[in-house]
């Protein structure tokens, strides 16, 4: 969504940028130029701008890119985390769109015609016209439109209110990541009243999110007296969540909506409807006790994407032979529903722009973690998902996707996931074997270590003597040599060559 509003050579430096973070040994001209798919000219004029955003909006000392011996590198100071700098130049670079300067204004003001707004934003009314046909393509999914319509409305942006209000929350927390209050016109106060549904557990982040979601949910239903109109099928299903955590806006926006004379079950739908989307956007709004607690008044409730929830994911386990927790039951079972609930009500040709974020803009030749479960997985959620419930639904649709990474995380979260197979031999001292067994047992987890007698089931053997192996198989444990347990480079050097393993073996 970032780079979506940025200019392409913005969005060149931009990517540098994260690759430059990712790479701390640097990397020469030829291999930004062969990331990027640019010329080597290219590749020097973005090293260069790139330099001299950095230079804009941190001081030399705190951010910085040099080269040493034909190699961009870049420093950031230790007082300033690495989100940061990637989130303040993201949106140096998204201002700079006149797109995004177009898409600010329409969302403060009504504008009665293209030439009003082009005149505001002083552009020219070919280009400007030429920015709206962007927008409005790239709105097309979501069926929303830009349009001037002769009628007296408060907007611009015509479509179902649900649609925009799904759309833009997505969109104001993906330019602006917290950085700045985007809503500068709206009443400061909208900030800082209590947020309306109940949330214990929040990183700042998250509780800045849930800021702009309500400022921008009252802003729309008080002054641009947009609500939200939900079918009773789906006011069905959201109003089971309600039921362990209701959704209450304070008394001074009831008190704007009475004056108003907005009525009560239009309040209501907009509090359940708040309570879709911050559950939808925001991890854990729910503690794991409400989301037991809801996933089983979902499976009791007999509704049809309940029960088709259920049968998805217990054939998918029975498939693919997995076990999984009731607290990680629920979890799948939980984002499930959601992903249903938004294909149900929202269509299935709108792109989820989550799972496409997740992915690097320029693929490598490496293979992702997930690329390997890629294709099971796709064709499982597909074929049910389509000869069941949705049979519009295309195959090399985001969607599928996004419902096959949830089936991923339960392939990962399942109890008879393989464990990496360790064989401790210590001769020094009898207590030596407990003294290492316990603390990686402390640093890994028995989830993930599972510790053998046995030479021939092991993954890797930690000794401090010679071990003899009759190779009966293709298997080869790695042998580690310990001798020193209070060592702690020794230590370090264990933890790296687990942790290296595990990599290998378990993700």
């Amino acid at each position: 969504m970032q780079t979506l509003l940025m200019k392409r050579a913005e969005r060149q430096q931009f990517e540098l940028l994260k690759q430059l973070i990712r790479n701390s040994n640097g990397l020469t001209i030829q291999e930004i130029a062969n990331y990027l798919h640019i010329s080597i000219h290219t590749a020097y004029r973005c090293e260069k701008q790139l330099g001299e955003g950095l230079s804009i909006f941190f001081d030399k000392d705190k951010v910085s890119l040099f080269k040493v011996n034909n190699i961009c590198k870049l420093f950031i100071d230790e007082s300033l985390s690495i989100s940061y700098v990637i989130d303040k130049m993201s949106l140096y670079y998204i201002k700079t769109s006149q797109q995004f300067c177009l898409s600010k204004e329409l969302f403060y003001k009504r504008y009665s015609s293209a030439e009003a707004l082009a005149q505001e934003i002083n552009l020219s009314l070919s280009h400007t016209y030429k920015i709206l046909k962007r927008i409005n393509k790239s709105f097309e999914p979501f069926n929303i439109s830009i349009t001037f319509p002769d009628t007296n409305t408060y907007k611009n942006m015509i479509g179902d209110e649900k649609d925009v209000r799904i759309t833009m929350l997505y969109i104001y927390w993906a330019i602006y990541k917290g950085l700045e209050n985007p809503f500068s016109r709206t009443p400061k106060y909208f900030s800082e009243l209590p947020v309306p549904i109940k949330s214990t557990s929040l990183s700042p982040s998250q509780k800045s999110r849930l800021i702009y979601f309500q400022t921008f949910t009252y802003w729309q239903i008080i002054y641009k007296r947009s609500y939200v109109c939900l079918t009773p099928e789906f006011l069905t299903y959201l109003e089971i969540f309600e039921h362990v955590s209701p959704v209450c806006f304070p008394q001074t926006i009831l008190d704007l909506l009475h004056k108003n004379r907005v009525t009560k079950q239009i309040i209501h739908n907009e509090e359940v409807y708040f309570g879709f989307l911050a559950r939808f956007y925001i991890a854990n709004i729910d503690s794991l006790e409400d989301k037991h607690l809801i996933v089983q008044r979902l499976r009791n409730s007999s509704l049809p994407l309940t029960d088709f929830a259920t049968l998805f994911l217990d054939q998918f386990l029975n498939q693919f032979m997995l076990s999984l927790s009731e607290e990680n039951y629920d979890l799948i079972y939980y984002q499930i529903m959601f992903n249903l609930l938004y294909i149900q009500f929202f269509g299935t040709k709108v792109p989820f722009t989550q799972s496409i974020d997740e992915i690097f803009p320029y693929k490598e030749v490496n293979m992702d973690l997930f690329d390997e479960h890629k294709e099971n997985l796709i064709t499982y959620a597909y074929e049910n998902l389509s000869k069941q419930l949705f049979p519009s639904l295309s195959k090399n649709s985001s969607l599928v996707e996004y419902f096959a990474k949830i089936l991923y995380l339960a392939l990962k979260s399942a109890v008879n996931q393989p464990k990496l197979h360790i064989l401790i031999q210590y001769s020094k001292t009898i207590y030596g074997y407990d003294l290492i067994k316990n603390k990686l047992s402390i640093i890994f987890g028995t989830t993930i270590l599972e510790f053998t007698s046995t030479i021939k089931d092991a993954d890797i053997v930690i000794s401090d003597c010679f071990e003899q192996l009759q190779i009966t198989s293709s298997k080869k444990p790695l042998f580690f040599y310990f001798e020193y347990p209070y060592d702690q480079i020794v230590w370090q050097s264990l933890i790296k060559i687990i942790s290296q393993q595990i990599c290998s073996k378990l993700l």
